[in-house]
């Protein structure tokens, strides 16, 4: 389906504990190329205030993954930068957004924190809804 999420990620638990560096707990990170029907390649650029990550080229069905555990003062960020060319609009989008922010996502999403990427929008999944939720819109 265009412009609407396809796939679920497995099991999710009822009570939703926070990911806290005093538990050691590890994040892993998945983000989506589901742009369809423009079916491009999107050049992931992630980084946080220790590491770049580098450029990522996803296609279309493929998913770039990293790890990382929080900060000890649970302030860990990670902003990426995502580049397409857009079919139906005939031009580069490009914008960055926060994908891990420790205070809005240590409960949201817990230790596997999932995205996908869509033509219109960009969704992550939130376990305490179990709904993909769109947290960033495209710039027009």
């Amino acid at each position: 389906m265009v412009g609407r999420p396809r796939y679920l990620p497995g099991s999710v638990t009822a009570s939703i504990p926070k990911v806290s560096a005093w538990l050691g707990g590890t994040v892993y990170l998945r983000i989506t190329n589901q742009l369809e029907p423009s079916n491009a390649i999107v050049i992931v650029h992630c980084k946080s205030g220790d590491g770049d990550l580098g450029d990522h080229l996803v296609a279309l069905g493929e998913t770039y993954k990293f790890t990382f555990k929080n900060n000890s003062w649970d302030t860990t960020l990670f902003f990426c930068n995502f580049d397409w060319v857009s079919s139906s609009l005939g031009k580069l989008v490009s914008s960055t957004f926060d994908i891990y922010k420790a205070k809005r996502d240590q409960e949201r999403c817990l230790h596997h924190c999932n995205w996908l990427i869509l033509e219109t929008r960009l969704y992550s999944y939130t376990l305490r809804t179990k709904f993909w939720e769109n947290l960033y819109n495209w710039p027009q």
